[in-house]
């Protein structure tokens, strides 16, 4: 074996050496590019997914509790107190409590700040709703006590709980009006970005 024969091998074999790396380089790139593509395109489909999830859920609970609850607050005329019981016994918001984790995940501020807002608020008023069952509740038990015995004690915690109820159906009202506006405004916000129309 000459040394030029030598020389021409090792020169061939550097240079294929080095065109193997350049090639197995571009294809790790390509195949990374690839993989941060799909990874964000499923990042893209889920929480599009979870955007329509919330919307949907929001949209029920609102149209229902509008039908069954809404409509009596928003016609209780102001300094009386709501005398019905409204029947909040499970936590409706089911996507959101599972989905939480990924609400941090909502690239738009606005949307996002939006999102927790109304759940917050909504969430607020069916504890303000427990929260007047149970003056409700109190104020019948002392009212009856004192229809009963006509006892001025009993007649005095009837009318506490009574005032007390007058104050909260105030308060429930303004809480009523404020998650009304948040869900609205939420509402408006899904659409823009697309939320209900197929891709």
């Amino acid at each position: 074996m000459t040394l030029d024969s030598l020389m021409s091998g090792l020169i061939g074999a550097v240079i294929g050496g080095v065109l193997t790396g350049v090639f197995s380089i571009i294809a790790v790139n390509k195949t990374e590019k690839h993989n941060r593509d799909s990874q964000a395109e499923a990042d893209s489909r889920v929480l599009k997914g979870l955007l329509q999830a919330l919307h949907d859920e929001l949209e029920s609970i609102f149209e229902r509790y509008q039908e069954t609850m809404g409509v009596h607050i928003e016609s209780l005329p102001e300094g009386k107190p709501l005398l019905t019981y409204y029947p909040v016994i499970n936590d409706f918001f089911t996507v959101y409590n599972a989905n939480a984790f990924l609400i941090g995940r909502i690239e738009n501020n606005d949307l996002r700040k939006s999102l927790v807002r109304t759940y917050i608020l909504a969430k607020g008023l069916v504890d303000s709703y427990r929260m007047n069952n149970e003056l409700l509740s109190k104020f019948e038990h002392w009212h009856a006590l004192s229809a009963e015995t006509n006892n001025p004690v009993h007649q005095q915690y009837a009318q506490d709980q009574f005032d007390a109820l007058v104050t909260y159906g105030t308060q429930l009202k303004k809480g009523h009006i404020d998650v009304k506006k948040c869900v609205l405004d939420l509402m408006r916000m899904l659409h823009k970005r697309g939320v209900l129309h197929e891709a």
